[in-house]
């Protein structure tokens, strides 16, 4: 018996420890919403390797008035490299709101990512160095279908075959088909 008494208390203190750390306060923090927004954008999204693209930051308040001398800084945050950079041409905004710059992608393909850190206000732009930008296409003649260039075999200057010989393969393709289930018919002992 004086073991169940000794469990009882020991239940019973875990029972009233559970509850009082269940009744201790939380605390949260409020923060005021930003009061405006910034937006980053680029002369261009898609650069070549080792180019450039103009940046412009815009700051606005709530109402969307410009905000003028601000302190802002932009920043490299990620790259596939090690070479992007930006450079600002000022550090603050100027009455009208607004910060250029321009981004460096570097030597490496990849995704280059900057940031502008406005104190409560953040904006991003993605750039792709080294995208790829597709070949001109040759004149097509009437009747042919044009593949596109693959690097190899007899398309791979941009040859067009004629659509007589793409309709035989694909009529070709449903002639196998066809004779091959008549042939798993056969072997089923099913006849027609």
């Amino acid at each position: 018996m004086k073991w169940f008494g000794f469990s009882l208390k020991v239940v019973v203190l875990a029972v009233v420890a559970a509850l009082i750390g269940s009744l201790s306060v939380k605390e949260t923090a409020a923060y005021p919403a930003p009061a405006g927004s910034a937006t980053l954008s680029g002369s261009s999204t898609s650069v070549s390797v080792g180019g450039s693209t103009e940046l412009t930051l815009a700051l606005v308040d709530s109402t969307g008035s410009p905000v003028a001398g601000k302190s802002c800084d932009l920043y490299i945050s990620s790259q596939p490299g090690t070479d992007a950079s930006v450079i600002q041409d000022s550090a603050t905004t100027g009455a009208d709101g607004v910060i250029t710059g321009s981004l460096y992608v570097g030597t490496t393909r990849g995704t280059v990512e900057v940031t502008a850190n406005c104190g409560n206000l953040f904006a991003g732009l993605s750039v792709i160095a080294g995208a790829a930008v597709a070949p001109p296409q040759a004149p097509v003649e009437p009747g042919f279908i044009a593949l596109p260039p693959t690097g190899v075999g007899p398309a791979a200057d941009g040859e067009t075959y004629g659509l007589g010989l793409i309709i035989a393969l694909l009529a070709g393709g449903s002639l196998t088909l066809a004779a091959g289930s008549v042939l798993f018919r056969r072997a089923r002992g099913v006849r027609n």
